[in-house]
């Protein structure tokens, strides 16, 4: 599995950078018990951004309905799952054809939130702000935004890609320690809190304050260029039968 890592940290890296969280983090050390919000935060977003990977690795149907296979009703879903699947290993044209169409969106993506980068800042301070006191609310806050950005998870989804390019055994493991080392910056936040105070709040909304400057121009440049490879990588299937890779 050491092999893949030498991929996954430049994507875990890009994947990091996460504004959302990062803005309900600093808003969760300024309430009371801010140490306790900020790790049930946290530990709601790893929680569920790792069950997303399990379930679009594996399958929904398999890691929710697995009891119901004897029935048979799982398996009628079964046929879409190994589509899926095989998709990232063997890719055949229609594969192609649904990465041109992405790669498509992608770049709708990326006109759109160019033009409204405004907008999304404005949006994201909304959310935050209705954040609830007590631990569970600031749990499922975690998870809201894990849930609601997954969409836009592009990392997230190239390293599962990866998980059976490189062909990894495990990749429930890898999924788990790619959530782990996901999570480790986060957790650094409230312990530095609690080292040094109420300074790292100034800090953060500082780094905060940066991201959100760039993040009006790098995130739709990362989308386009994103959504140009896979146009790129149809055409050439397209015209000599082999992709990009």
């Amino acid at each position: 599995m050491s092999s893949i890592w030498a991929v996954g940290i430049p994507i875990l890296l890009v994947d990091v950078a996460n504004p959302v969280l990062l803005v309900a983090i600093a808003y969760a050390l300024t309430r009371s018990r801010p140490i306790a919000k900020s790790y049930a935060l946290i530990l709601g977003h790893t929680l569920a951004y790792f069950l997303m990977g399990i379930l679009i690795v594996y399958g929904f149907v398999y890691f929710v309905m697995g009891s119901l296979i004897a029935n048979g009703l799982a398996e009628l879903f079964a046929p879409v799952v190994d589509f899926v699947v095989k998709g990232f290993v063997d890719p055949t044209r229609i594969n192609f054809v649904i990465g041109f169409v992405l790669g498509l969106v992608l770049l709708g993506f990326a006109v759109r939130m160019s033009t409204s980068a405004q907008i999304e800042k404005q949006s994201t301070r909304s959310e935050v702000s209705e954040q609830k006191e007590g631990l569970f609310p600031s749990f499922m806050m975690g998870v809201t935004i894990c849930v609601l950005s997954m969409p836009f998870s592009v990392p997230y989804f190239g390293f599962i890609n990866e998980l059976f390019s490189f062909n990894v055994e495990s990749k429930a493991l890898g999924l788990l320690i790619y959530n782990l080392l996901y999570a480790l910056p986060y957790v650094l936040i409230p312990f530095a809190y609690a080292v040094v105070g109420q300074s790292i709040v100034a800090k953060l909304e500082a780094f905060i304050t940066f991201i959100g400057s760039t993040a009006s121009w790098s995130i739709p440049l990362l989308f386009g260029v994103l959504g140009l490879a896979f146009i790129a990588d149809a055409i050439k299937y397209f015209l000599t039968g082999s992709g990009l890779v």
